[in-house]
């Protein structure tokens, strides 16, 4: 069953459950009775205005149309040591958010999918798993074209070309509660989808890591999300093996043991220097490249515990130091599907300024240039 037959049969149960006849509900979206029908059966789309007036009408959050599409309901991964943070206000406007991209993807005539490799499901953090966490990073780099030695120049491209939609969101840090970096969602109809928290307060280096960090879940952890309520520590020895599996991962994935070894292979021994040019290569923190460093043996215990002193007395776990400037690149696959789901005549002008967060007068600007482009692609 289709995404568009699935959201139909929701309406129809919805529709049923609160006594209404399609005659009375499709007087409140403004279109015909044979319509509604054809929306229920899913032989039409359905776009976000229409699904925010039902929403309304219904008493309901549009979420509910997009809810248990599978066995279970979508499963969430948070990376929080207090889960609380994400509200429910939140969690159903990012999740609306991941479904309606999946609907536009419908729109621009794709399947809905994930390019995730086959999951890894590891429940501890033991030696032997850390080694399969590492395997799997340097799987990934070759699948993903980036070899054993490139950085990741741009994460959020990197994981759009698998299908993973990449959601940024703004939480400013809690001084009491703690910091919500991201989640991830996966559902098999939906997909997968990644929350990043880019507030301005949260370094690049912070976001980088957290993207890879929640693609390390989604590769090892989608079968077994736990709920949001769940007890997990993100830090320290008391740590969940979930999140040093992840934190392994986005290690590996970011700083590949053959460019550490490249890079201080003509050393003699590492300087704070070095730690500042390796943190620049591969555009992570300087916490990240000393625990690469440690992890890889290219720096003794005596040496990095005087490089974890000088990280303590400058503040640089909470204020990253040469910070990376220019924001993440956000929304840039989106766009592509807008545009292709424009051409085909699947979409209307209100979805797509709902989906794009452009008023009327923008929307109008960017309808005329995609037409323009069109035309001299034609030519």
């Amino acid at each position: 069953m289709g995404i568009r037959e699935r959201i139909g049969e929701r309406i129809r149960r919805l529709r049923e459950a609160a006594g209404l006849s399609q005659t009375a509900l499709a007087e409140v979206l403004g279109i015909t009775r044979q319509t509604l029908a054809r929306m229920e059966w899913g032989e039409v789309p359905i776009d976000s205005e229409a699904l925010f007036r039902l929403a309304i009408h219904l008493e309901c959050p549009v979420s509910r149309f997009y809810e248990e599409r599978d066995a279970g309901k979508i499963r969430l991964a948070l990376r929080a040591d207090h889960p609380e943070l994400l509200d429910a206000r939140l969690r159903n406007l990012l999740l609306d958010r991941l479904a309606a991209i999946a609907d536009l993807e419908v729109a621009a005539g794709l399947e809905i999918q994930h390019g995730l490799p086959p999951t890894e499901p590891l429940e501890r953090a033991g030696e032997r798993e850390l080694v399969i966490v590492q395997e799997v990073a340097q799987e990934e780099r070759g699948r993903l074209g980036l070899g054993p030695v490139a950085p990741v120049s741009d994460p959020v491209a990197l994981l759009e070309s698998l299908d993973v939609r990449v959601i940024p969101f703004q939480l400013a840090p809690d001084g009491e509660q703690g910091l919500l970096s991201g989640f991830s969602a996966f559902s098999e109809t939906l997909g997968a989808g990644l929350f990043l928290n880019n507030h301005p307060a949260l370094s690049l280096e912070h976001q980088v890591f957290s993207l890879m960090h929640e693609y390390a879940h989604l590769i090892f952890h989608r079968r077994s999300y736990q709920p949001s309520s769940a007890p997990y520590r993100t830090r320290g020895r008391s740590a969940s093996p979930a999140e040093k599996i992840a934190n392994g991962f986005a290690g590996h994935m970011l700083v590949p043991p053959a460019g550490l070894r490249r890079f201080v292979g003509s050393l003699g021994v590492v300087t704070l220097t070095d730690i500042f040019e390796i943190k620049r290569i591969y555009r992570v923190s300087f916490g990240t490249v000393l625990t690469r460093l440690q992890q890889d043996g290219l720096v003794g215990r005596k040496l990095a515990s005087r490089f974890w002193a000088i990280w303590k007395k400058n503040g640089w776990q909470t204020q990253e130091p040469e910070r990376m400037s220019g924001p993440l690149c956000f929304h840039r696959r989106t766009e592509r599907l807008a545009r292709r789901a424009f051409a085909r005549g699947e979409v209307t002008q209100d979805f797509l300024a709902d989906i794009l967060n452009l008023d009327r007068k923008e929307l109008a600007t960017r309808l005329r240039a995609w037409e323009e482009e069109a035309l001299e692609d034609a030519v």
